[in-house]
C-alpha cells in the first residue's frame, strides 16, 4: 500500500509526545493524512469526552478512510453511541468484513446487548476445531441463553477436540447451569409421578372390599411393578376397570425421559479433561478405564485430546510404569495410525520411566514418529527420543538425526537439546564426538546452534582437543570461524569469531556485524504503517507499542525503527522511562528476527545508552569501562529501573537486598537509601562489580561477571573443580581455570549463567564498537583473557 510519507522522515518534523499543532512541518497533520485524519481526530474527541463528535468523525473515516483506517473506525463505532448505534455498527462490521476478528468484535457487541439469536445465526457453521475460542464461546453462551438444544453437542465437541483454554472454563458455568435445569426437571417429574401414584392408589383402594386384604396386597404389588388394577371377565381376559380414570402408563414416560436425559457420560469426560488441565493426576489416573469404557460403549474411537490426557494421567499418576506401558501397547492396536501416535508416544515415555527397557523405549518412539503427520507432534516426539539417547551414545543421536533430521519442522525447538548435548560432551572431555556431531548433523541445527557448534569446534581444533578431518587443523579452525561469521548466528559467537580471526579492517568488521546472510523478507504491509504514523503524529504514543506487538509481522523494518525512535524521544520529553523500555524491546525484537543487512541505526536503538550521565559518572568513579556497565544494565534489567526479578533482585543493576545493604554501607548511603533510584542503584552495582573484578583470579572480568550473576563462592568452586578436572588430561593449564575461558563458559553447569555471560560479552562488544570505536575482538579479549 502506498505510504502517506516514509515514516522515518516524519520524525524530523514533529514532537513525539505532543498533540497536533506543534509539528514543525508546514503541512498540517490533517492534510498529510487526508480522510484518515478523521480517525485520529475521533480518538482525540473520544479521549476528551466528546462522544458525539467522535461518532461523526469515525463514520467519516469508516466511509472515506484507507483500508486499515476504515476498518479500525468500523470497530471503534461498535462501542460508542446508543444501543441502536452500537448494534448498527456491529452489523455493518460483520457484513463488510469477512475475517474472524471482525466477527468476534461484532459478536461481542451483539452479546452485550442480548442479541443472542443474531450471534447464533452469524456463527452458524463455524469450525469447532479451528475457529477462535472466543467466537465459539460467544456462540455457545448465546445457545445457552436461548435454551437451544444444540448447545450440548457443540459444547462437548469443542471440549474434546481442543486444548482446554480460559474460554472453555468460562463456558463451563453455562453447561453446569443447563445440567441443573435438567436435574430440576427430574425432580419435578418425580414429584408428578408420586402424585399420580398416590392418586392411583387412592382410586384402587376405593374399588376393593374392606376385608379383601389379599386383593389389597395384590394391588400394592401391581402398583410397585408399574401396573394398573385389573378386573377379570368370565372368559379370564384381563380388562381395565372402567371406574379408573388413570391410563396404564400415565406418570412413567415423562420421568423416564427426564432420567434418560440425565444420563451424562459427556460430563464425566468434560470433568476429567478439566482435572487433567489442573494437573490433578492422582484423581484422573483412576478414571482412565472409565473414560475408555465410555468410548467403547459408544463404539467410537477416542478423541486425540482425550488420548493425550490419558497419557498424561497415566505417566504422572501410575506407580507401575511397565504395566501401564503394556496397556498403551494394547491400546495402540485398536487405534487408527493418526491416533496410535499418542499410545506409542506415552508407551515410550512409560518404558523410559520404568528404567530397564531401552529397546522398547526407542522402538515406541520410532513407532510414534512413523505414525504421525503432524509437524508439532513429530518435533515433540523426536525431541524426547534424542533426550533419551543423551543417556545412551552419541552414535545413536547421530544415527537418529541422519534418519529423521530432514523432517524437523522447527529447528529452534531443539536448541535446548543441543545445549544439553554440548554440556555433556564438553564436560566429559568427549571433544572428538562434539566435532563429529557438528560435521554430521549441522544441517539439522537452528542458526543459533549452527554458530555455537561451529565456533566451539573451531576452538577445539585450535586447542588440539579434537583431531578434525584430514588436513591442517589451523585451516579447518579458520573455516569453522568463517562459517560463524557468514551465518545468521548470535552476536556472541560472531564477536568471538572476530576475535579468533583477528579481523581488524573496519569495513570487514561492519560487514560481518551487520550482515545476517539471509535474503531480506518483505513484511506484508496492510496499512499498519499509516496507523502507526498517525498515532505518532497526532499524539498517541501510548498506543504505539501495543499496536506494534499485535501487528509486527505486517510492519516494515523502517517503520519499526521509526516507532522505536519516537518512543525513545517520548521518554526523554515526558521523563517516563516506560517508553525507553518499549523502544528497546521493539529494536531488540527486530534485531533478533532481522534478515538481510541490518541497518546500523537499528543496532544503535537495540544498544541504547539510557541513563547516560548516571552510568558514565559511576564508571568514572569506580574505574570501569562504560561499555561494560551499559552491557550489564541492559542484560540485567533492560534499562527498567522499577523491575524486580522472581529471585528478588531490584532495579537497573538487579541487586539483591542483602548485597544492596552491604554496598550502601560501603558507599555510606545510610539506611534509608532507595534501591530503585537509578543513580543509587547504578552506583552500588558499579562498585559491586569493580570489587568482584579485584577479587577474582588475575582480575578476570568474565569471572567477575559470573560472580555478579551466581555468587563469588560458586565461581571459586567452579574454578577449583575445573582446574582439578583439567589436570586429569595431562595438558598444560590455562589461567585462571585450567581450560580456556571461552570453553569454561560453554561447560558451566547452570544455563542461566552461561547465557548471562554470552549476553554481557556480546552487548559490551556492541557498545564499544558503536560508541567507543573499538573493534569487537579487542573487547572480547579484554573481558575473557
Amino acid at each position: 500500500m502506498k505510504k502517506v510519507l516514509p515514516f522515518f522522515i516524519l520524525l524530523f518534523f514533529f514532537s513525539a509526545c505532543a498533540r497536533v499543532g506543534t509539528s514543525n512541518s508546514k503541512t498540517s497533520p490533517q492534510k498529510k493524512f487526508g480522510h484518515d485524519s478523521n480517525y485520529f481526530l475521533a480518538l482525540q474527541a473520544s479521549d476528551n469526552g466528546n462522544e458525539e463528535q467522535a461518532l461523526r468523525l469515525f463514520k467519516i473515516a469508516r466511509k472515506k478512510g484507507s483500508k486499515v483506517i476504515a476498518k479500525r473506525s468500523a470497530e471503534s463505532l461498535t462501542i460508542l453511541g446508543s444501543v441502536k448505534d452500537r448494534l448498527d455498527a456491529a452489523t455493518y462490521l460483520a457484513d463488510k468484513y469477512d475475517d474472524e476478528s471482525s466477527l468476534i468484535i461484532a459478536c461481542r457487541t451483539f452479546f452485550q446487548n442480548n442479541e443472542f439469536a443474531t450471534i447464533i445465526k452469524r456463527t452458524e457453521g463455524i469450525s469447532l476445531e479451528k475457529a477462535k475460542n472466543e467466537l465459539i464461546k460467544l456462540r455457545l453462551l448465546s445457545l445457552a441463553q436461548k435454551k437451544d438444544s444444540r448447545f450440548d453437542a457443540e459444547f462437548f465437541k469443542w471440549f474434546v477436540s481442543r486444548q482446554i483454554s480460559s474460554e472453555h472454563l468460562e463456558t463451563y458455568g453455562a453447561y453446569i447451569a443447563r445440567l441443573n435445569e435438567k436435574n430440576q426437571n427430574i425432580q419435578k417429574e418425580t414429584e408428578n409421578f408420586q402424585k399420580n401414584l398416590n392418586k392411583r392408589s387412592l382410586l384402587e383402594s376405593q374399588l376393593l372390599p374392606e376385608d379383601s386384604q389379599d386383593k389389597a396386597d395384590d394391588t400394592e404389588t401391581a402398583l410397585n411393578n408399574g401396573e394398573t388394577a385389573l378386573s377379570n371377565d368370565k372368559s379370564g381376559n384381563a380388562e381395565p376397570d372402567a371406574g379408573l380414570s388413570i391410563e396404564p402408563e400415565e406418570g412413567f414416560e415423562p420421568l423416564f425421559e427426564a432420567l434418560k436425559e440425565a444420563e451424562n457420560p459427556e460430563k464425566t469426560i468434560i470433568d476429567y479433561r478439566i482435572a487433567v488441565f489442573h494437573r490433578s493426576y492422582s484423581l484422573t489416573f483412576p478414571q482412565v478405564d472409565k473414560i475408555l469404557k465410555i468410548y467403547e460403549n459408544r463404539s467410537e474411537e477416542i478423541d486425540s485430546q482425550l488420548l493425550s490426557d490419558i497419557g498424561k494421567s497415566t505417566l504422572y499418576g501410575t506407580n507401575d510404569y511397565f504395566a501401564s506401558a503394556r496397556k498403551f501397547d494394547r491400546l495402540a492396536k485398536n487405534l487408527s495410525p493418526e491416533k496410535a501416535y499418542f499410545a506409542h508416544f506415552y508407551a515410550a515415555r512409560l518404558y523410559d520411566k520404568a528404567g530397564r527397557y531401552p529397546h522398547q523405549t526407542v522402538s515406541r518412539f520410532r513407532s510414534a514418529l512413523e505414525s504421525t503427520k503432524d509437524e508439532l507432534q513429530f518435533d515433540n516426539c523426536l525431541w524426547y527420543l534424542l533426550n533419551f539417547q543423551l543417556r545412551t551414545s552419541t552414535d545413536d543421536i547421530i544415527s537418529t538425526l541422519a534418519e529423521y533430521g530432514s523432517r524437523i519442522h522447527d529447528s529452534e525447538y531443539f536448541d535446548d537439546f543441543f545445549e544439553s548435548l554440548s554440556i555433556l560432551l564438553l564436560s566429559s572431555h568427549r571433544w572428538q564426538d562434539f566435532f563429529r556431531v557438528w560435521k554430521q548433523t549441522d544441517s539439522n541445527f537452528s542458526p543459533l546452534t549452527q554458530g555455537k557448534y561451529a565456533y566451539i569446534s573451531g576452538r577445539l581444533l585450535e586447542e588440539g582437543l579434537a583431531r578434525g578431518e584430514e588436513g591442517l587443523k589451523t585451516r579447518q579452525a579458520v573455516e569453522a570461524f568463517t562459517k560463524v561469521l557468514n551465518s545468521p548466528s548470535s552476536f556472541y559467537y560472531k564477536v568471538c569469531a572476530l576475535e579468533r580471526l583477528n579481523v581488524t579492517a573496519p569495513e570487514l568488521v561492519e560487514s560481518y556485524i551487520l550482515n545476517q546472510n539471509e535474503a531480506a523478507k518483505e513484511n506484508a504491509d496492510e496499512g499498519e504503517g499509516i496507523l502507526l504514523q498517525g498515532y505518532a503524529e497526532f499524539g498517541f504514543p501510548q498506543r504505539l507499542y501495543s499496536e506494534w506487538v499485535a501487528n509486527r509481522k505486517n510492519i516494515s523494518i523502517e517503520d519499526s525503527i521509526a516507532i522505536s525512535k519516537v518512543l525513545s524521544q517520548c521518554a526523554e520529553r515526558s521523563k517516563d522511562n516506560l517508553y525507553n523500555v518499549q523502544s528497546l524491546r521493539i529494536a531488540n525484537r527486530c534485531l533478533e528476527s532481522s534478515t538481510g543487512k541490518i541497518p546500523k541505526e537499528l543496532l544503535e536503538l537495540a544498544f541504547p545508552r539510557f541513563f547516560k550521565e548516571i552510568i558514565d559518572n559511576s564508571c568514572h568513579e569506580f574505574g570501569l569501562p562504560d561499555y561494560l556497565m551499559y552491557a550489564l544494565v541492559r542484560s540485567e534489567s533492560f534499562f527498567d529501573p522499577s523491575v524486580t526479578s522472581k529471585a528478588g533482585a531490584n532495579g537497573l543493576t538487579q541487586l539483591m537486598e542483602a548485597t544492596a545493604d552491604d554496598e550502601a554501607k560501603k558507599l555510606k548511603l545510610g539506611e534509608k537509601y532507595d534501591i530503585f533510584d537509578p543513580e543509587t542503584n547504578v552506583r552500588m552495582g558499579a562498585h559491586y562489580l569493580a570489587s568482584l573484578i579485584s577479587r577474582t583470579d588475575d582480575n578476570n572480568v568474565l569471572l567477575a561477571l559470573y560472580a555478579y550473576n551466581a555468587g563469588l563462592t560458586n565461581v571459586r568452586n567452579w574454578g577449583k573443580s575445573f582446574r582439578n578436572d583439567w589436570a586429569t588430561t595431562g595438558r598444560p593449564a590455562n589461567k585462571p581455570v585450567g581450560i580456556c575461558v571461552d570453553l569454561f563458559l560453554e561447560s558451566l553447569p547452570f544455563t542461566e549463567t552461561r547465557e548471562y555471560g554470552r549476553k554481557v560479552i556480546s552487548a559490551a562488544a556492541m557498545y564499544a564498537y558503536l560508541y567507543n570505536e573499538k573493534l569487537p575482538g579487542e573487547t572480547v579479549r579484554e573481558i575473557m583473557y
